[in-house]
């Protein structure tokens, strides 16, 4: 039978303590489960390695931000909402899903995007193809108005201008990631205790924006599938996460403290979306093997910084969460040509 479009009564998984309010309703949105499969990445040929492929959590919608969305977009639609109105870079994947995701529940998507150049047009290149073709409003923002007014401010003015407007405008955060939106990765856990129970040793990820380490620390805990989480950051450091988890794990009645449930790991080399020549010859490499192709500024960071962790720790089964990003290949065309190579193309003889 066809899933729901609309919101649907949310059931918790039954390890959840009864002391954490859980959400009424829930959408479906994901292609799930995603599936997860045996993966031999260069460097890692020793290890008992496993990869979760939320980047198959659907087509325009893919990664892992969909999870978080499910929640999201539920509560704007029983408040009533007609707009939402979101963050992030220029290339965002959560955008992008926001903008997709909110189309199809009959919303009205307005992303605020930080770029060096505000006053051009964008263009039509990876994410912001797809931002574009569903239609969504897109509010451009230079480095120095988002250093002054923060993403939360300024998903705060376009809400209340949208408002004043007629509208009726819901704003979260870039990534998705507050205490509503962890609940998409407490799902996670529950999801994979259905397909493997407590198979796995270890569990890396990409941390971002910190909704998705939030819900995997917490189910993790409170499932007691008793994997070690890590979380390779691709954004900030450690000490900024491990805060920000703690403040997410407050909001939501939580009474765990990050420190305790999960391993943080400086991954973010050049910078936030920034690509090493290392990085790039890391995920060509890596697509060649296996058939797997990761993205440049979330997993395939992650995946690289995981193939040194279990060289330097080696442990029984793990497995990498692929979080999604493919569209965010595209502005790296160029960098990417030397680590592809020229060799594998030519005109066919007759």
């Amino acid at each position: 039978r066809a899933p729901a479009v609309g919101p649907v009564p949310y059931a918790r998984p039954p390890w959840v303590p009864a002391a954490v309010a859980a959400p009424a309703t829930r959408l479906h949105l994901a292609h799930l489960p995603t599936p997860v499969h045996r993966w031999r990445p260069p460097g890692a040929s020793n290890a008992e390695l496993y990869i979760k492929r939320d980047d198959c959590s659907g087509s325009e919608l893919s990664g892992n931000k969909v999870r978080k969305l499910e929640f999201l977009l539920a509560d704007a639609i029983a408040k009533d909402a007609t707009a939402v109105v979101t963050v992030g870079g220029i290339q965002s994947n959560h955008c992008r899903a926001t903008a997709a995701a909110a189309r199809r529940v009959g919303l009205e998507p307005h992303v605020v995007l930080r770029t060096a150049a505000p006053r051009d047009d964008p263009g039509l290149e990876g994410n912001l193809l797809v931002d574009r073709a569903v239609g969504a409003t897109l509010h451009l923002v230079g480095e120095a108005v988002f250093a002054e007014r923060g993403g939360a401010g300024l998903v705060d003015d376009v809400v209340a201008a949208l408002d004043q407007s007629g509208a009726r405008a819901y704003g979260f955060p870039s990534g998705g990631s507050n205490a509503l939106g962890t609940w998409g990765y407490v799902e996670f856990v529950a999801e994979l205790e259905r397909q493997v129970g407590s198979f796995f040793d270890r569990v890396y990820f990409a941390c971002g924006s910190g909704g998705t380490a939030a819900g995997l620390a917490l189910g993790l805990k409170w499932s007691n599938l008793g994997a070690e989480l890590v979380g390779l950051c691709v954004d900030d450091d450690p000490d900024f996460f491990y805060d920000k988890l703690d403040g997410l794990f407050a909001e939501l009645g939580a009474t765990e403290k990050s420190r305790d449930l999960l391993r943080l790991e400086d991954c973010v080399g050049a910078g936030y979306a920034a690509s090493t020549a290392a990085e790039l010859e890391f995920l060509a490499a890596t697509a060649a093997a296996t058939g797997v192709v990761l993205d440049p500024v979330y997993s395939g960071k992650a995946a690289r910084g995981m193939v040194a962790d279990l060289a330097a720790r080696p442990c029984g089964p793990a497995l990498l969460i692929h979080t999604g990003g493919l569209l965010g290949l595209y502005p790296k065309a160029d960098q990417l040509k030397d680590a592809l190579g020229g060799a594998s193309w030519g005109e066919l003889k007759r």
